[in-house]
């Protein structure tokens, strides 16, 4: 037990060290480059990492879709960002136009920023404060999955308020 206490503390601190949104500028669908952080400024969001290929992305957005509509009075937005390359990004516009995405859209064509979160999976989503700290994060899609993400943008709502 002596042995594993170090460890324990170890884990403990890495996993209580703040994460904050990496400084990054990226294009929309216009080819007009943002800051990301100045989007995010003042706002709860839910940044989510997608692309047209990935199939439980597409089953994911008419439920972010339906988070950005439901929250938006509360100061909650939600960002998608593609991560599609050069070879495939042309399909993005057509498919935000049949998911009829209502959110800001924004494209990581050299995955510059994706690769900050150390993972390869899709659909990955984070829910940054509204200073930019990383409050959660969320790999992959399963139905429910929503349900979590509600759970959680609440959970930042509620600590909004307290500071």
């Amino acid at each position: 037990m002596m042995r594993l206490l170090p460890l324990l503390l170890i884990v403990t601190l890495s996993f209580g060290q703040e994460k904050n949104l990496p400084k990054v500028n990226l294009k929309d669908m216009k080819n007009k480059t943002h800051s990301l952080n100045k989007l995010v400024e003042g706002q709860v969001t839910l940044i989510n990492f997608w692309a047209t290929y990935c199939v439980p992305c597409r089953k994911e957005m008419k439920h972010l879709n339906r988070i950005n509509k439901t929250y938006s009075d509360q100061n909650v937005q939600v960002i998608g960002i593609s991560i599609d390359d050069s070879r495939t990004v042309g399909r993005v516009k057509s498919m935000v136009k049949s998911q009829k995405l209502e959110y800001t859209i924004l494209l990581d064509t050299e995955q510059k920023l994706y690769k900050n979160f150390n993972t390869t999976a899709m659909p990955f989503s984070i829910l940054v404060d509204a200073n930019g700290k990383i409050l959660w994060e969320h790999t992959g899609y399963l139905p429910g999955d929503e349900a979590q993400m509600e759970i959680e943008i609440k959970k930042a709502l509620t600590l909004q308020k307290k500071s």
